[in-house]
């Protein structure tokens, strides 16, 4: 036995940021979402209970519930939609201890359920007690390995309802009915609790047939060692192939590290990859891959830097070069030559200047200033022009 929870409500655009790097489907859900909780029971021979449906509200009502749905099917609602230990014991007195008293014919029943709040009161271990029900707790935070419903039947029945919902969703209405829903439920219901996966359930978690080492095996190539703080006991203990080295962004290089310990040590032993290891070393090939990639891009890029600056460092290195018969020179030169003429321009002005000052007739003095006028201003004159020809 175990419950499973679902959203419906309104339909409303929104936005979220996603990692494009990891390779998951994303489906947009409703907004304002209000819970549905469904409390479901399978048993070993392949066959299962009618479901106890959780509705949120302050009473029922008959609009929810569609005329043609299965007449055995239990309906109830509180403020939340979550299931409590109200429901729990309703669910034990009147599913479960009546639908599996004649099949037991006298012998014992065990039903086997996690520790959820609701399952571990005092009126309802009474109550096994009493109708020779032996109650089994499965480990906290276990559900993953040990429970037969989590294993078999509520993976494909949540796609079932995506399937069964994703045709109303696609017309972009503005809310989803619970009777909608409801119906929704009931035909992925009778895709999902099949007889095959049922049993596969059972099977997965070494249940029936008893194989412990379905789960002792995953267990043990999980656990790492613990985590040692300086002057503590053991606090906390890893988990190599966990969610979060799969999706993190960017990686944890410490768990990654252990990931890849961990996967080495199975493929060293020789036996069969366990299903996290399978999951981690694909996810590795397909990252491998994607850097692989990323680094091929990082490699083209650098090479166009590279050749860019190379270009560059010829530009400036202030060499010499010919072309065609023409020297080509560097700025520096040019600028020494300009420094060159402009000292030698006031060199001949100031002996002109003496030249005047020494008694040398006007007439000549002005003849000479307008000869050494016409000589300044030819050679600057000349340094433009070689200026801009060079520059050019």
């Amino acid at each position: 036995m175990d419950e499973s929870g679902f959203a419906i409500g309104d339909v409303e655009a929104s936005q979220r940021i996603i990692n494009a790097t990891i390779r998951q489907q994303f489906q947009a859900k409703p907004g304002r979402q209000e819970w549905v909780t469904a409390i479901e029971c399978i048993c070993a021979a392949g066959g299962s209970l009618p479901p106890l449906i959780i509705f949120k509200g302050e009473n029922l009502s008959h609009q929810w519930i569609p005329a043609n749905i299965h007449k055995d099917w239990r309906f109830d609602c509180n403020t939340k939609g979550w299931t409590s230990n109200k429901h729990g014991l309703l669910w034990l007195r009147e599913v479960f201890e009546p639908w599996t008293r004649e099949k037991a014919n006298g012998n014992p029943r065990l039903l086997i359920c996690d520790g959820h709040d609701s399952h571990i009161t005092a009126s309802w271990i009474a109550h096994c007690m009493r109708n020779n029900i032996i109650f089994m707790v499965l480990p906290p935070h276990s559900s993953h390995l040990t429970q037969p419903l989590y294993i078999g039947v509520f993976g494909p029945l949540k796609t079932h309802m995506a399937s069964s919902i994703e045709p109303i969703i696609s017309t972009e209405i503005h809310r989803l009915m619970k009777a909608e829903w409801l119906a929704a439920y009931v035909e992925a219901h009778e895709k999902a609790f099949t007889t095959r996966n049922i049993r596969s359930g059972f099977r997965g978690t070494g249940i029936l047939p008893f194989d412990p080492s379905k789960v002792v095996n995953r267990v043990e190539t999980q656990v790492q060692d613990p985590v040692i703080v300086r002057g503590s006991t053991p606090i906390e203990c890893t988990t190599a192939f966990k969610d979060s080295v799969l999706t993190s962004s960017p990686l944890n290089t410490d768990e990654v590290r252990l990931a890849n310990v961990a996967l080495l040590s199975e493929l060293a032993s020789g036996a069969a990859l366990s299903s996290p290891a399978r999951r981690y070393a694909q996810k590795v090939v397909k990252r491998s891959e994607r850097v692989q990639a990323r680094n091929i891009i990082i490699e083209e890029a650098h090479n166009k830097l590279a050749a860019v600056v190379t270009k560059r460092k010829a530009i400036l290195s202030g060499k010499r070069r010919v072309i065609d018969g023409e020297h080509i020179l560097t700025t520096e030169p040019i600028l020494n030559g300009l420094i060159e003429a402009e000292k030698l321009t006031k060199k001949r002005k100031t002996a002109g200047a003496k030249r005047k000052k020494s008694g040398a007739s006007e007439v000549v003095e002005d003849s000479n200033d307008e000869l050494e006028a016409s000589q300044d201003e030819s050679l600057v004159m000349l340094d433009c022009i070689m200026v801009q020809e060079l520059n050019h």
